[in-house]
């Protein structure tokens, strides 16, 4: 009997440990659902910032580091590929020195422009950026406006003086029009404060909502308006996730015209709704944040920060995400994603470059997040997004727990051939993994523990051949007649599912005569293209 129970024991033993030892991945996968149909807010970018001179101590590690860290930070085949790209509008403050300070101001006094471009070391980067790697949204935030406009005579500090809010709406509207005309430079996003609940020794000024309002109603609508002033304007950025500070420009109707997007950071808070920017239909960007505190430079930190673009995407449903600094010169915090030593003349990435690499990379301006099972198991983390002009897309997982889990994810209204995973690590930066066949509509992969991967698609599927309205992939006589019937109203679509979209062979967002004239021409040769 003590021989039986002897045996009972170690057996259960045996099974307890098999059990612990077990690979996850040998259990039943969980599933994630990815729905093509159901679609959430449009995506503007992703950015940094080399404000402060930053952009200047980039240079100064000579031309091929600076090559290494423009692609660390913008290449989309060998970095973060970051679309936006945010500046400090110069205010000629005292403070600080060559390798963390202000830009000079474009206007030291009331009646004296200084358009010099060495006042905005800047500009070199922005156009390298812009001609190297096609950056076109660059958004200049004022940290304080010239001293002379407020109400201590400094920089840092103080407030705008209300005798100063025409002076400062002119300022605003004179870069915008000058950045062009002088220097090439389309500002194309404006943002009239950063963090404005917050005084400091550096570059900062003060605002509340109803000053907002009344700088916004008053004076910015009609000088934008006068001047013809298309760049977007953000309003408010304060230190927190909050659209409190634009709530009284939203809630009027002036002011509204020009509050195109509301900004925040997320400084000690956590992600939070914004239901009357919402509401009102304007966008959201965090436009900063960062860890000014340690310098954690492992997967561990990195996930921190992809779990951050995964609550503001999902919670917030915010459009765009910024971190702080790119590239900077500190590198005892987490202010930049990549630390540079100004001594040795080196640098050093952060796997934090890398996880939000994992969104900033894939997902392109444009794209729009569609819904995907947000946390199918413990510690995962999922988004979707893709492109609704030629059908690419990204599913992002993340995994921040420390088994390995095997995830089946199943396709809802669109089949591509294959999906091909990237994925950060402990060991892995951005690495390219081997094609995944989809089948069945679905596809089942394994995530690692404490790893992110984006999962790619798309390009292999046919986007559909323009004039070809009946799905037999080929422009012919029969399509033409199917052109006839929609225009004499005896038909009210196209027979292929993409058929309204395919019929647009002008790219005018509309199936009229000219479609139906560019089609006869094409069959009957006098054409051998169609225009899209």
């Amino acid at each position: 009997m003590k021989k039986i129970i002897r045996l009972l024991g170690l057996t259960m033993v045996l099974m307890l440990v098999f059990t612990m030892v077990l690979p996850l991945n040998l259990y039943a996968a969980s599933t994630v659902t990815v729905d093509w149909g159901t679609n959430y807010q449009t995506i503007d970018g992703f950015g940094v910032s080399e404000a402060f001179h930053q952009s200047n101590n980039i240079a100064l590690l000579g031309d091929t580091k600076k090559k290494e860290i423009y692609d660390l930070l913008f290449s989309t085949t060998k970095g973060a590929g970051f679309s936006i790209f945010r500046s400090i509008l110069g205010d000629g403050g005292t403070w600080g020195n060559a390798t963390d300070g202000p830009n000079k101001t474009m206007q030291p006094s009331e009646t004296t422009w200084d358009w010099k471009e060495s006042n905005d070391d800047q500009i070199s980067m922005i156009r390298e950026i812009q001609s190297g790697y096609g950056i076109n949204k660059i958004l200049y935030t004022v940290w304080s406006p010239p001293a002379w406009m407020k109400s201590n005579g400094s920089t840092s500090r103080g407030y705008l003086k209300t005798d100063k809010y025409q002076a400062y709406a002119t300022y605003l509207a004179e870069h915008i029009k000058n950045y062009k005309s002088k220097f090439g430079i389309d500002i194309t996003h404006i943002g009239i404060s950063n963090e404005p609940n917050l005084e400091t020794d550096y570059s900062s000024c003060t605002w509340t909502a109803a000053q907002f309002k009344t700088f916004m109603k008053d004076y910015l609508v009609p000088t934008f308006d006068k001047e013809g002033i298309t760049a977007k304007v953000i309003m408010g950025e304060p230190m927190s996730c909050t659209e409190s500070f634009a709530i009284d420009c939203l809630n009027d109707a002036t002011a509204l015209t020009r509050t195109d997007i509301v900004g925040c950071h997320n400084y000690g808070s956590s992600y939070t709704t914004f239901p009357t920017t919402k509401a009102k239909g304007k966008g959201i960007w965090q436009t900063e944040i960062s860890d000014m505190n340690g310098n954690d430079t492992t997967i561990t930190d990195g996930l921190k920060w992809s779990k951050q673009i995964f609550d503001f995407m999902t919670i917030t449903q915010g459009n765009a995400w910024n971190y702080w600094w790119g590239a900077c010169y500190k590198t005892y915090n987490g202010e930049g994603l990549i630390q540079m030593d100004m001594n040795s003349k080196t640098y050093k990435v952060a796997k934090r470059l890398y996880t939000v690499g994992q969104y900033s990379r894939f997902i392109r301006p444009g794209w729009q997040r569609f819904a995907a099972t947000s946390n199918p198991v413990s510690n995962v983390y999922v988004t979707a997004y893709k492109d609704p002009a030629t059908g690419k897309f990204a599913i992002v997982a993340m995994n921040d727990g420390y088994t390995n889990q095997s995830i089946t994810y199943t396709l809802k209204g669109f089949t591509p051939d294959s999906v091909t995973p990237y994925t950060t690590s402990s060991t892995q930066d951005l690495a390219e993994g081997t094609k995944i066949t989809v089948s069945g509509g679905s596809f089942t992969a394994n995530l690692a523990a404490n790893s992110i991967t984006t999962f790619v698609g798309g390009s292999d599927v046919n986007p559909g051949i323009y004039g070809d309205v009946n799905g037999d992939k080929v422009v012919d006589a029969i399509d033409f007649a199917l052109y006839k019937q929609y225009l004499i109203k005896q038909i009210s679509t196209f027979p292929s599912p993409d058929g309204m979209k395919l019929a647009d062979v002008n790219g005018d967002n509309s199936v009229d005569a000219i479609d139906f004239a560019l089609i006869k021409k094409y069959l009957l040769g006098s054409i051998t293209k169609l225009p899209v």
